[in-house]
Formats: C-alpha cells, structure tokens, sequence
C-alpha cells in the first residue's frame, strides 16, 4: 500500500509513520508534505495513492483548501489535535478522522473501513465536504447528508429529509419522496450535525425539519409535517420548538 502524509509537525508525522510500518511493513511512505502549496505541486505530477493521511491545520491554512484546488480521488483519514468546526464537517459527510495522538488500534480500523468503502463514495464525500466549507464561509447551509446504511453511503439533499426517527442504535431517515433509509448511526449523532442546520429535537425519539412543519396542534402536542406524518413533542421541548418556529 502506498501512503502519502500531508502534515506540518514533524514529530507527529514521524509517529505517524511509525505506527504504519508497525501495523503493515510493506506500507511506501511516498512523501511527507507540511502545506497546501506543497500538496497541491505533489498532486499535479505524482498518480494518486493508495491513501493520503492530512493533518487539517497546515503551515499555510487549512487543508480543505487542497480539494478546492485538486480533485482527490483517494481515501483519505484526516488527523487533528482539535477543531470543533472540521470534525463536524468531516461528520457531516462520512468520513473518517483520528484525533492526535493517534492511537494505532484507532489507526488500524480507520485504514480498514477505508478499504472496505467504495471510491465512488469516497470522492463524493470530499466533494460535499468541500461545498460544506464552502457554504459554511459564506454562512450558508450545506446541501448534502451523508446517510450510512449497512452497505453504502448516500449523500442526501438536506432540504429533502422531512425527519429522522430513532430505532434502537439505528436512525430512519424519511424523505419528502415518501422513501426512507435506515440507517447505522445513531439519532445523538445526527442531533450533533443537524440542530444549526434547520432540524429541532422534539422528542428524545425525533428530530424534525423545521422548514417541513405544516401545523402545530396545541390540544395534542403533535407536529404535522408536510408529508402529512404526525409526530409528538415532548412537553418540556414545546416552548423552544415554538420560538424556533417564531410562534411563541
């Protein structure tokens, strides 16, 4: 397997490549990039890897301003030692990161999932994560969820989900089409991508789409949707769920 690494810290990358000869010998380190400036040159004449490792602050800005100048069309694990704002969006579309210092266990199942997903998903996510990054400079809402089910990822126009119905560990996404998803995440984390998005926790099992409420009952606490579904809300949520739909 080929590894490329995009990382300014030079310790770190050397751990880094530490724990990849530990968990596989015959790993190639092709390079190890610390900017932008010198990813975006590497790209321009080198074929891809098998996977790239990208630290998400570099010497000279984020690293998110690689894709909007490259087209990536490799796996790619980010690495960071904290940034609220980048994990959500790498959340947002179903791709993975490790939190610094890495962990080889953690390591070691991020490159297996990798192997597992398709290319076709992989580059669809860094394509909705750039517009993410996008929207988000201009403070605009992204257009697209990833949604996992047990055998893909589907990147969902976000406008398009009416609400999100807990199931266990999984979530049931229903769409404006009347179709629905199942699937392997749970609702938490989709409460954490989802409510500075247009979306409200109205009950521990439901999280709804403020843009699709059609009517608010008073006498039953329910919701009705445009999709015609009927969902309670939970009493101690009604006051901020009618100040978020300004009818307080």
């Amino acid at each position: 397997m080929k590894a490329l690494i995009i990382e300014d810290e030079l310790p770190a990358a050397g751990r880094l490549k530490n724990l990849l000869f530990t968990l596989d010998e015959s790993i190639e380190i092709l390079s190890v990039l610390p900017s932008v400036e010198k990813a975006v040159d590497w790209f321009n004449v080198n074929p891809f890897p098998d996977i790239i490792f990208m630290d998400i602050e570099l010497s000279d800005g984020k690293c998110f301003e690689i894709f909007n100048r490259v087209k990536i069309t490799a796996p790619v694990i980010f690495t960071t030692a904290y940034d609220q704002f980048a994990i959500k969006a790498i959340k947002l579309n179903a791709l993975d990161y490790l939190l610094k210092p890495l962990d080889i266990n953690e390591l070691g199942t991020a490159i297996d999932k990798l192997k597992q997903s398709s290319k076709k998903n992989a580059i669809e996510g860094f394509e909705a994560l750039v517009d993410y990054i996008a929207n988000a400079a201009q403070n605009k809402k992204p257009r697209k969820l990833a949604v996992k089910d047990s055998n893909s990822t589907r990147f969902i126009d976000i406008s398009n989900i009416v609400r999100l119905q807990a199931d266990s560990n999984y979530t049931i996404v229903y769409l404006t089409d009347g179709s629905k998803i199942i699937t392997t995440r749970t609702l938490k984390e989709y409460h954490d991508i989802l409510t500075e998005l247009g979306f409200f926790r109205v009950h521990n099992t439901h999280i709804i789409n403020l843009s699709l409420v059609d009517k608010f009952l008073k006498d039953s606490c329910n919701l009705i949707m445009t999709d015609g579904s009927s969902i309670e809300v939970s009493r101690n949520r009604k006051k901020d769920l009618l100040t978020e739909l300004g009818a307080d």
